[in-house]
Formats: structure tokens, sequence, C-alpha cells
């Protein structure tokens, strides 16, 4: 197994001269191209130690399982990407990258998770949803959540659920900054509010909330 310790962003150090070949080398990049990953470690680990290419495929090895991840990801293959995500060390340039690619995942786990349950049990699961939306400020995640909270409010439930969806929706919202989502939900609340006019514990969220998307729309 080959081991290298290599600062983020010194990875040139270890790049050989352009004029210089190594058939391994060229054979391990195609490889890798192609989605043939452990084809691709499999000729990076057969070139020598006394090669000026060795670093380099060292180098080349260690951006395997994020290479490994991102197509598992566009596969939904999501346990697998996760495995592989999680083996980009630290001092990869693909490591904030992996990061972020690990939470997409768990979203999508998650999300898989929620479509599946019960009404009960998705409740509790859209926080967990609307936090890493929040965290990643992904806009495209940040509207389909807006979709799923919307979707939990037509269940017409207890007071205190109702409050806790509106507030939920409104730390979307308010992240996104998007006028087009300030209108959005600002159609959707208006559209509903008698519903939420006859729950005084929900009306004056509901209007806070109307209040504050009309000052961010002026």
């Amino acid at each position: 197994m080959f081991l290298i310790t290599i600062a983020n962003g010194c990875s040139w150090l270890f790049e050989p001269t352009k004029e210089a070949k190594n058939d391994l080398y060229e054979a391990g990049n195609k490889a890798l191209n192609e989605g043939k990953y452990d084809e691709a470690t499999s000729y990076y680990r057969k070139i020598s130690r006394s090669s000026p290419f060795y670093p380099q495929a060292l180098w080349m090895i260690q951006k395997v399982p994020f290479k490994k991840g991102v197509a598992s990801f566009n596969l939904k293959k999501f346990q697998i990407a996760i495995e592989e995500f999680s083996k980009v060390p630290r001092h990869s340039p693909d490591y904030e990258e992996a990061q972020r690619y690990i939470k997409l995942t768990n979203y999508n786990l998650l999300l898989q998770k929620y479509t599946k349950s019960s009404s009960k049990d998705r409740f509790y699961m859209i926080k967990d949803l609307v936090d890493i939306s929040n965290e990643l400020s992904n806009i495209n995640l940040l509207k389909k959540n807006i979709t799923l909270i919307e979707k939990e409010l037509k269940i017409r439930t207890s007071n205190s659920k109702t409050k806790y969806l509106i507030n939920l929706l409104w730390t979307i919202v308010e992240l996104s900054n998007e006028k087009d989502l300030y209108e959005k939900t600002l159609k959707y609340l208006l559209t509903d509010i008698n519903y939420f006019y006859d729950q005084p514990e929900v009306r004056t969220v509901v209007f806070q909330i109307i209040g504050n998307i009309k000052i961010a729309l002026m």
C-alpha cells in the first residue's frame, strides 16, 4: 500500500516534465478518465519508486476515491458514494468538495427514507432535511424543502406542528434571499390565510413572516 503526505496546493512539485512519458502513468490516466477506477489504481501502483512519475502516481491514487464517489453519486448509488468520499484524505485538494458531497448524499438518503415513511415520522425527518440544505445553502435543495413543507402543511395537524413548520419555512426563505422564493411563500401564506388566522398561536407567526417578506420585497 502506498503512503504519502503532501501539502495542499503542492502537487506541482511532483509533476513530471512535459517531455517525459510513462506508459503505466498514461494508461492509469486513461483508465481513470474512463471510470475504470480499480484498473487505474493498478496501473499507478506498478510505477517504480525510482520513476519521476512515482510521486504523481501516488497523488493520482488519492484522487480515485473522490472520482469514484462522484460517479456513484450521479448513479444514485449513495451508500457507495458515502464510503468513497469518506476515504478522501484531509490534505487532498478534493477534501472540502468531498465533505460537501457527503452532506448532499446524506440529504438524498434521508429524502429516500422520508418518502417511504409515515406522516408522523416525516414530520421529524423534515427538520434534518432543512438543516442539511440550509448548511449547504443549495438553492435547489432549499426549493425542494419548501415544497415538502407545503405538502406537510396540507395535512391539517396540531397548532404547534403547524407553527413549527411555518417557522421552518421561514428559515429557508430568509436564508435563500431569493426574490422568487419570497414571492412564492407570500402567495402560499396568503392563499391559506383563513386557515392560519383561525389558529391564534399560528396567526401571529404568519403575520410576522408576511410582514418580513413584504419588507424584503420593497
